[in-house]
């Protein structure tokens, strides 16, 4: 198996399909990958994306998971299922572009790890957000990637080598912060991030500022354990 694509969904049923069709339209690039979709959901995503798969012959399998456990935990049961060589980890909510997943991966002959870094509209109230969480990571952890795209593509090796223990939304700060520690070459790619057209936003403006301060909390927590 050369790639494993992994996929955390939650509530994803309306962007589901859009998604694996054009994971679809990459198989001639991709040729020998796997899907692994890690589903916490409460609607039929699950079964859209088993029926789907069948359907575009795309091999992998979906993970069924009763309650929310955090996006860190859907990440680290889909490590503990991919066989890859090359780890890609995407949304299927249609924000990151798909099409870019042979450029991250090609990325890898020479970097063991490639972040991507969200190009978006903002409201000044989400940048005021972002802004303060980015200075708290630096501070924090020395990291001057964005820690919170979920776009990103790893070697096995960082995957056999990286324990992370965040469940939370967090969880990707203590991954790139431990992966970087551990002397692995680090590299950031930009990618357009569009806002959604289907679905809902999983954080809504004053969820927003109260996951801000979970984070923030969650922050101080790993830093302790790192």
């Amino acid at each position: 198996m050369d790639i494993s694509i992994i996929v955390p969904t939650f509530n994803e049923e309306e962007t589901i399909e859009e998604f694996l069709k054009k994971i679809k339209e990459l198989k001639s690039q991709l040729k020998n990958f796997e899907l692994i979709i890690v589903d916490d959901s409460l609607d039929n995503t699950a079964e859209i994306a088993r029926s789907l798969m069948k359907k575009f012959k795309i091999r992998g399998i979906v993970l069924k998971r009763t309650g929310k456990r955090g996006k860190g935990s859907a990440i680290r049961d889909g490590l503990k299922l991919a066989k890859g060589k090359y780890i890609v980890l995407i949304d299927a909510d249609l924000q990151y572009p798909v099409e870019k997943i042979p450029v991250l991966v090609e990325k890898l002959k020479e970097y063991d790890l490639v972040n991507t870094g969200r190009l978006r509209k903002d409201s000044f109230y989400r940048k005021l957000l972002g802004l303060g969480f980015r200075a708290l990571v630096f501070l924090l952890f020395g990291l001057s990637l964005e820690t919170q795209s979920t776009f990103r593509a790893f070697r096995k090796e960082v995957k056999e080598n990286v324990d992370f223990k965040a469940d939370s939304w967090a969880w990707d700060v203590e991954f790139l912060y431990k992966a970087k520690k551990a002397g692995f070459r680090i590299c950031s790619y930009p990618v357009i991030y569009e806002k959604r057209k289907k679905g809902k936003s999983k954080i809504g403006l004053n969820a927003s500022l109260i996951t801000s301060i979970k984070m923030f909390l969650e922050l101080l927590k790993i830093r302790k354990l790192c």
